[in-house]
């Protein structure tokens, strides 16, 4: 009797905990699921709060394909890429700001539509060593909503994200300079410090191509273009880890040309 009494209550013991656990199962898939019906943009808008960026992107594709000309498809499609962004899918979102512009010109989102996308082309460029294209294509995006919009408030962030990019070419022009100067070949770097200090005016870097410069002058025999260099650093960078530097061989250079004609003392 003992045995079948304590078998019954085993038995009764978990069936109550299979029902617990079917309940709180229960629960939990109504609170994931949702609860407005396909098609619609309330569909993509919770998915997107609920952080389903995935599930999200089919809702709002599906609401834009079936709404094209609705007030919210603007919205929805500026959603989409927003989701495909924060997906780290960069090309798509790229894509998908391109079309809110062109197939809504007229909606409120078209600037800051305009501004992701340059954020996701700037996105896809890859680390130094690997190919530097894209930031071509970001900096005239970029360039573009600049000159399209001088009073927005990304203004500050389209300045830093192109002495961003300035800084990544510089670095890749300097990486290949300072292989020229090991191998001896001081006209090689000389030409590639004089692409970086011509085109990458916003870098952060230019003190260290111009200290260079003068250096590979001084072993080319352009000797004016190393007083040249070394003038800028010491007049446009007083703060410069490299000014000791500048001022040392500017010396040494003014001893070679004593008649060349400075404005800096």
């Amino acid at each position: 009797m003992d045995l079948h009494r304590s078998i019954h209550c085993l038995a009764a013991v978990l069936y109550l905990v299979c029902l617990a656990l079917l309940t709180a199962l229960s629960a939990a898939g109504c609170s994931s699921t949702n609860p407005y019906p396909p098609g619609s943009y309330e569909r993509g808008v919770h998915y997107q709060d609920d952080g389903r960026r995935t599930m999200a992107v089919k809702a709002f594709e599906a609401y834009v394909r079936g709404n094209p000309t609705d007030s919210l498809a603007a919205e929805a499609q500026y959603r989409k890429a927003i989701c495909y962004q924060e997906l780290q899918q960069y090309p798509l979102a790229a894509v998908e700001f391109q079309i809110l512009r062109k197939d809504h010109p007229t909606s409120p989102r078209v600037e800051d539509a305009y501004f992701w996308e340059g954020y996701c082309y700037m996105k896809q460029v890859g680390r130094v060593e690997r190919d530097m294209t894209g930031v071509d294509q970001a900096r005239l995006h970029y360039l573009e909503f600049a000159q399209k919009y001088p009073a927005s408030p990304h203004i500050p962030e389209v300045r830093t994200y192109m002495q961003e990019m300035s800084d990544m070419m510089a670095r890749k022009k300097l990486g290949a300079a300072h292989v020229y100067r090991q191998l001896g070949r001081h006209r090689a770097a000389g030409i590639t410090l004089d692409d970086i200090i011509a085109d990458e005016r916003n870098s952060t870097l230019l003190d260290k191509a111009m200290i260079w410069r003068a250096e590979a002058a001084t072993k080319t025999g352009d000797w004016e273009v190393g007083i040249d260099m070394c003038e800028r650093i010491i007049n446009d960078y007083p703060d410069s880890r490299y000014v000791g530097r500048a001022h040392k061989i500017l010396a040494e250079l003014r001893a070679k040309l004593p008649n060349y004609e400075s404005d800096t003392p």
